[in-house]
């Protein structure tokens, strides 16, 4: 067995906590007034108001349960605390806060109990009792809920803003807290127990949570679906970003969730709807849609099936137009993720026997079919067979062209939920690409401008002028090539652009006297170009070059580059505007010797 280290070696205990008989403890209680009370030196330094108040009304609601620490030299002298610097703070606090908004009917705490100590403490003394003092640990989120449900239950029969009034006030827990932990109760248990101060793995923090405690009370199986679907710190990043893409990919993924998303404008299938709903209908459900449809339970299937019979049979396509989306808002049978006060809400129907009803009512409307049109004969009255024939095959082609569009437009909008939602978490695949594409697209467009930058200050990029030591830049192309293969090599795509990227930005930020003004990278050929790629003035593109050269850029470059990339105010003027826009008179001019003899 190894040697203990010295310094965890047993210290001096100041009250002996290994003997069982009924010994006393070296100190005495004492009830001693605020004002005879004063602090020793505490390292806590960063104390929370809020903290203070909350601890102040917990002593005027409960008192002291636990005593202070503290050592008097006599009576006469006040009591010097080593443990109760919060207590005391509360204490003095309570004076300010009794009687007043939320502390009514509360008087200010008037004295402290304190274990006063028979010695003077040491300095290696003190520095343990305040290290112990100070290392309260706080309860594991689980235990806070679970305490927390405790006391709400305690505290039933009370109206709802008193009754979570009261709870944080027993804790001595913040609002905010409280209505968070309140809010976290709502959730099943194998999501509640996922959630973390500070998140790792996957687990949840508290304002998904309280994201999820919002969706649960609406879509319980949506919410299991979306929590079971974060499973690494990326995945929940994401889902806190933008939650509505969240749930956008996890129905995507997720074949056996159930949520139709009703944007505005948007036309659903009908046959393709109702045989969706149809696979999520409970029993509960089943006897629902039986009342709705106004047919025994036992008949619904047959119900249904002549439902869907007649929307293939018109081609039915359910419209979600705003009435329909504010029906499924406001009677609850839909999530609804709300994305700012620029853009509508994201409305997922999570009821299927509403969805079934909907598609009813448009096909008893008559509004569900694209395909029963008036024939373009009909009234004309022509029954010429031919004629007949080509009107049919005219609305059949019309029939066809508007489906199409229709599916089209649809499929169109779903890309764009696609794309929202394949964004929040890029595979390492999709990054690649991503390099490649970027890459490709400067090479192409930038070659000369990446050949020019890279060939003047890269010496694998340059190859040597007769028998002189001078450089010059290779070939354009093979630069750019050259360049571009090194990009797409890199592992890292954000690394492997900005190299790219770098090179490009380079070609701005070249020191003049080491380019030969012709040949084919010379500055008085690329001059133009570079004029062409980078606008000068206050352009935002001009401006985003800086910021990204700049760190990189030597100072001696920055001093020489700076005015072309950062512009001044404005020209300062040397002339005194202010005292030449002033009042003036008559006697402050001076008119000369030979103005007053002409007078």
């Amino acid at each position: 067995m190894t040697d203990p280290l010295p310094a965890l070696a047993p210290a001096p205990a100041l009250f002996d906590v290994i003997a069982v008989t009924a010994t006393g403890v070296n100190g005495t209680l004492a009830r001693v007034p605020l004002g005879e009370l004063e602090l020793a030196e505490n390292p806590r330094k960063a104390i929370s108001a809020d903290g203070i108040e909350r601890l102040a009304g917990m002593l005027m609601r409960l008192g002291q349960l636990a005593p202070c620490l503290g050592w008097r030299l006599a009576l006469e002298k006040p009591a010097r605390l080593y443990d109760g610097q919060r207590r005391l703070f509360a204490a003095q606090a309570s004076e300010r806060l009794a009687g007043g908004a939320g502390f009514e009917g509360l008087a200010a705490v008037r004295s402290l109990v304190v274990l006063l100590l028979d010695h003077e403490p040491g300095r290696e003394e003190i520095l343990r009792i305040q290290a112990q003092a100070n290392r309260s640990e706080e309860l594991a989120l689980v235990d806070q809920q679970a305490q927390f449900g405790d006391c709400w239950q305690a505290r039933a029969g009370l109206p709802e803003a008193d009754r979570i009034a009261a709870v944080y006030a027993d804790l001595g827990i913040s609002p905010k807290k409280a209505h968070n932990l309140r809010r976290q109760l709502t959730l099943p248990e194998a999501i509640r127990t996922r959630v973390a101060e500070r998140p790792a793995g996957n687990q949840l923090s508290a304002t998904l949570a309280n994201r999820l405690a919002d969706m649960h009370e609406i879509a319980p199986a949506l919410t299991t679906a979306v929590a079971t679907r974060i499973t690494s710190p990326e995945l929940h990043d994401g889902a806190l970003r933008d939650l509505g893409a969240f749930v956008h990919r996890t129905l995507v993924e997720d074949e056996h969730a159930y949520a139709v998303r009703i944007d505005d404008g948007a036309l659903l299938d009908a046959v393709e709807q109702i045989a969706r709903a149809r696979a999520q209908l409970t029993a509960a459900d089943g006897r629902q849609l039986a009342g709705i449809l106004d047919c025994p339970a036992d008949k619904l299937d047959r119900e249904l099936d002549a439902l869907a019979a007649r929307a293939r049979t018109t081609a039915c396509k359910l419209r979600a137009d705003g009435a329909l989306r504010e029906r499924a808002r406001t009677g609850r049978y839909a999530y609804v993720h709300e994305r700012g006060a620029d853009f509508a809400a994201g409305i997922w129907v999570i009821d299927p026997v509403f969805m079934l009803d909907a598609i009813r009512e448009q096909l008893e409307a008559g509004d569900g079919s694209i395909a029963r049109e008036q024939s373009y004969f009909a009234g004309a009255g022509l029954h010429d067979p031919e004629l007949r024939a080509a009107g049919e095959q005219d609305r059949a082609q019309r029939a066809d062209a508007r489906a199409r569009q229709i599916e089209a437009t649809r499929s169109n909008l779903g890309l764009g939920h696609d794309l929202r939602a394949g964004l929040l978490d890029p595979s390492e695949a999709q990054l690649q690409a991503l390099k490649a594409i970027v890459c490709h697209l400067l090479a192409r467009h930038q070659r000369e401008l990446i050949a020019y930058g890279a060939g003047w200050s890269d010496r694998e990029r340059q190859q040597p002028v007769g028998d002189s030591s001078r450089h010059e830049p290779r070939q354009a192309d093979a630069i750019a090539d050259a360049e571009l293969q090194r990009a797409l090599e890199d592992p890292d795509p954000l690394r492997a652009i900005a190299g790219l990227v770098a090179r490009w930005g380079a070609a701005f930020v070249l020191d003049p006297d080491g380019v030969t003004r012709t040949k084919a990278l010379g500055s008085e050929r690329m001059a133009r170009k570079l004029r062409d790629a980078l606008p000068g003035g206050q352009h935002p593109l001009r401006a985003a070059v800086w910021d990204f050269l700049r760190p990189m850029l030597s100072p001696r470059l920055v001093e020489l580059h700076r005015d072309a990339f950062v512009i001044d105010d404005g020209p300062q003027s040397s002339v005194d505007l202010e005292a030449q826009r002033g009042d003036s008179s008559l006697e402050e001019l001076d008119l000369g010797e030979q103005a007053v003899d002409a007078a």
